[in-house]
């Protein structure tokens, strides 16, 4: 395999592994490991499908675009313009999710040096990744492999330290009450759609290798997310948080936690760089504005929603993940049945897809979207 090959594998790897991981085990004690289980096998092989009609499209298409672009292209305006607020819309709810848990992360690892509040180490973390995407500064692929390196090193070591605490009792199999509440944040957590055209780009001279990189990219770390939710509760149980690691840091009151801050906190800040440089690309590539304006519009408006209070971590999560990811999946499926009528040049990946499976799956969105909608109401 080649140096790029697993570039490509850690980039997916680094853009997946973020937020999403760290907020799973707080829903899960909720709704039981039965539920866990059955979410992250399932969400994972549909997501390692979505990545996969993404790529196809991408392949199939000589300009380069982000999703509203393609449902332009081979679709209609008007379904662009619906497909960009819901892309946006998403993109919006991860890099607020972001911004959420990196301050959180920071304040941890520098409030008992330094003092000030969660809002200070946000805003912090905002500035600095607003630079990076202004100067255009693009992550080398390495730095995802040698973070995720890192953070399966710290989640050992968690299972390590944390052995003689975990406790059978700490888990419960199923909550009936709780049985969807998983859906949303696992459909957001195991999602690294933003990271695909960069694969692709990778392996341009190994077409053949890009379904094979987006495979190992997506379910590793499923893997990793599956062991860490399953320490974390056996350690934790009742008292696990939406973050994990504050619930962990009570517990395990050593140099363990702080490493695990660090490259929770890189990993965060790798997925919300790749993040946000996508969402300033729909805005560039896809609606032609010019770069400064669309780095504006896609880094400040999701600070200003953090300003106004949005900050209910598991609640944007789930919505992102369910609602948006829902629609978004949605759309993939349906936009790559048209691509494969009309491609404008021969993709090397062919997604078994048809009119039956389209219909199961969108039906499940829409399932989910509904769900999380009736939830958001009550």
């Amino acid at each position: 395999m080649s140096k790029n090959y697993f570039l490509a594998v850690a980039t997916l790897m680094g853009t997946i592994i973020g937020v999403g991981l760290f907020t799973i085990p707080y829903v899960i004690n909720k709704a039981g490991i039965i539920p866990l289980f059955f979410y992250i096998i399932v969400l994972t092989f549909i997501q390692y499908f979505l990545h996969t009609l993404f790529a196809e499209i991408i392949l199939s298409t000589k300009e380069k675009h982000r999703l509203p672009g393609f449902v332009g292209k081979y679709i209609n305006a008007k379904s662009k313009l619906a497909t960009f607020f819901i892309d946006i819309i998403g993109a919006y709810g991860s890099i607020l999710a972001y911004i959420i848990m990196s301050g959180i992360f920071l304040h941890q690892l520098l409030a008992p040096y330094c003092g000030g509040n969660v809002f200070i180490y946000s805003t912090v973390i905002f500035i600095f990744v607003s630079l990076i995407a202004f100067y255009d500064i693009k992550l080398i692929a390495g730095t995802e492999l040698i973070l995720t390196s890192f953070l399966v090193i710290a989640i050992g070591l968690i299972a390590w330290r944390g052995f003689n605490y975990i406790q059978l009792s700490n888990y419960h199999l199923i909550d009936w009450k709780n049985i969807f509440l998983p859906y949303g944040p696992i459909f957001f957590a195991v999602g690294g759609g933003a990271a695909i055209p960069e694969i692709c780009r990778l392996l341009d001279r190994q077409k053949d290798k890009i379904k094979s990189a987006i495979a190992w990219g997506t379910f590793l770390p499923a893997v990793l997310t599956l062991i860490f939710v399953l320490i974390n509760l056996g350690i934790t149980g009742s008292s696990t948080t939406p973050d994990a690691l504050t619930g962990l840091g009570f517990i395990l009151k050593n140099g363990v936690i702080t490493f695990s801050l660090i490259f929770g906190l890189l990993a965060i800040i790798t997925s919300y760089i790749v993040t946000a440089q996508a969402t300033e690309e729909i805005y560039s590539w896809d609606l032609k504005l010019n770069n400064k304006l669309s780095w504006f519009l896609a880094g400040f408006i999701p600070y200003f929603l953090f300003l106004i209070g949005w900050s209910d971590l598991i609640k944007i999560i789930s919505f992102t993940g369910a609602i948006t990811g829902g629609l978004s999946g949605i759309i993939l499926i349906w936009l790559v049945l048209k691509v494969k009528s009309e491609p404008e040049k021969v993709s090397c990946i062919k997604c078994q897809l048809n009119k039956p499976l389209a219909y199961v799956l969108s039906s499940c969105f829409i399932l989910g979207v509904i769900y999380e909608i009736w939830m958001i109401s009550q």
